[in-house]
């Protein structure tokens, strides 16, 4: 048999059977109508019915929810930029047309979006996903915003249009969201230079109801994640910040009120297993006064020139805590950030007991901040009641990304008999001297002290050139107790034999 003769064969079969179900339909309705019975099943078995309401169902849904992809792609731009000024007063520049997308759920994606703040372009994010509304789908080419999600933005911020972030958290005119997700954030000086670089993996701003405004972000800077929540009371005026830092087990909350003509605010620390402690301040006229419950910090703050002038009264400190490699205070030393020309001030510091040092009285030191310059002046304590150690001025500088102290230092000798009893020089070996200088640089990340120029009265300068000479050469370890104590009895050794 040929195969045009089968092909005929299978269409009249087929129209056959389609004949077949009409006139069994038309019977069906006939008899039906006869019969005047209410319940009309046109079908031949009650699935049939079923699946094909289903299946209608289903398609009208779909064909409801994808209305918006027919809609005029440059009329939705504009709409959406409309709508991102006067809900979130943003300015977005949408160079490409949207794209509907119907999951998770109904949307608009737009791609390479650039966030523009006092006419600058301070961002760009991968692309930007408008959540609408799908109340209205007929009404074409009309759209209601509900949510906003940015993905992987970059920020080039500066102290210029830092307010950006502050601006989103006072708004007024929405009660939608805006997330942004998986973002990175770079803090410039006025050259654009990085100061610093942030991995901000979270900032979300939510907008609830009575104008109570959240923002709640993760991110992590000098290798410190850190978890952030502030609360603004539009209406009432307080502001509540909540810093979570796991890491140090340090938990800080900031709770401002500005409803007076000044600002009130309270700055509480709480660490684990440790007495929290408060900081209470009041900024008013550019003066801002802070102190602790307990008077250890006090100071106050000129914004306008910024000055800064405070006393920190400190107890039982750690100083291999505070000069950890990896620690708040060396990142942030390292970062630079206190090396702005702006940043003037002093800090006059007491510290009484050093856990790591047993025989150390109080130390007394400032802290200068001079046109972009840090330095420590005036640093003395007293060593087991037998030498004074002073420290003129050591500097602070960052080279290669290292921290190194540069410094003078002067040793004067209360009771030197006492000290050379506290490191078991021997008797043969004890000068009578009065004091000892010298100059200094210690490179904090490699843990090398070189001295220069060291000056003792009545040593003559070949001895003491030749046991520089070997200490600079060997680069021993200074913090090891043991390793200390066999310099100290190797200088005097070689300072009394020649």
């Amino acid at each position: 048999m040929s195969k045009k003769n089968i092909f005929n064969i299978k269409v009249s079969k087929l129209v056959l059977s389609i004949t077949k179900r009409i006139e069994s339909f038309f019977n069906y309705y006939k008899y039906s109508k006869s019969s005047k019975k209410k319940d009309l099943n046109f079908w031949n078995t009650p699935l049939d019915k079923k699946i094909f309401i289903f299946s209608g169902i289903i398609f009208i849904v779909i064909t409801y929810f994808l209305l918006p992809a027919f809609y005029d792609k440059g009329k939705i731009k504009d709409q959406l930029k409309n709508q991102l000024s006067q809900q979130y007063n943003l300015e977005v520049k949408l160079d490409k047309n949207p794209k509907y997308g119907l999951f998770p759920k109904p949307h608009f994606l737009v791609e390479d979006a650039k966030i523009k703040f006092d006419s600058k372009v301070i961002s760009n994010s991968k692309n930007i996903r408008f959540f609408i509304s799908s109340k209205n789908n007929f009404i074409f080419n009309k759209i209601d915003l509900n949510d906003l999600v940015f993905k992987e933005t970059d920020f080039k911020i500066n102290k210029e249009n830092f307010s950006f972030f502050l601006e989103l958290l006072n708004n007024k005119t929405t009660n939608q969201d805006i997330k942004f997700i998986k973002n990175k954030l770079f803090y410039l000086d006025q050259n654009e230079n990085m100061i610093f670089f942030s991995d901000l993996k979270k900032l979300n701003y939510l907008y609830n109801e009575n104008f109570i405004n959240e923002v709640v972000s993760k991110l992590e800077i000098f290798n410190l994640p850190i978890n952030l929540k502030t609360e603004h009371d539009i209406i009432n005026q307080n502001i509540n910040t909540n810093i979570d830092l796991n890491s140090l087990k340090l938990k800080i909350e900031n709770q401002i009120n500005y409803n007076n003509n000044y600002l009130d605010g309270e700055l509480d620390f709480s660490y684990i297993n440790k007495k929290n402690q408060t900081i209470k301040y009041t900024l008013k006229n550019n003066d801002l006064n802070f102190k602790t419950i307990d008077k250890k910090l006090t100071g106050e703050i000129n914004i306008k020139p910024f000055y800064l002038l405070s006393n920190l009264n400190l107890r039982n400190i750690s100083l291999n805590r505070v000069f950890a490699k990896n620690s708040a205070l060396i990142n942030l030393l390292k970062s630079e950030i206190l090396n702005n020309k702006n940043l003037n001030g002093k800090i006059k510091v007491k510290i009484d007991n050093l856990i790591d040092f047993k025989h150390i009285s109080k130390i007394n030191f400032n802290i200068q901040f001079e046109e972009g310059l840090i330095f420590v002046s005036n640093l003395n304590f007293i060593f087991k009641d037998s030498v004074n150690f002073n420290f003129n001025e050591i500097n602070l500088i960052i080279d290669e990304n290292k921290l190194k102290f540069v410094g003078d230092i002067v040793l004067d000798f209360k009771n030197i008999d006492s000290f050379y009893y506290h490191f078991q020089i021997i008797r043969n070996y004890r000068k009578n001297i009065n004091q000892i200088t010298s100059n200094f640089v210690f490179n904090f990340d490699d843990g090398l002290l070189e001295f220069n120029e060291l000056k003792i009265n009545g040593i003559d300068r070949q001895i003491i050139d030749r046991f520089l000479n070997k200490f600079n050469l060997e680069k021993k370890d200074l913090f090891n107790k043991v390793t200390f104590r066999n310099i100290i009895r190797d200088f005097f050794k070689t300072i009394s034999l020649g």
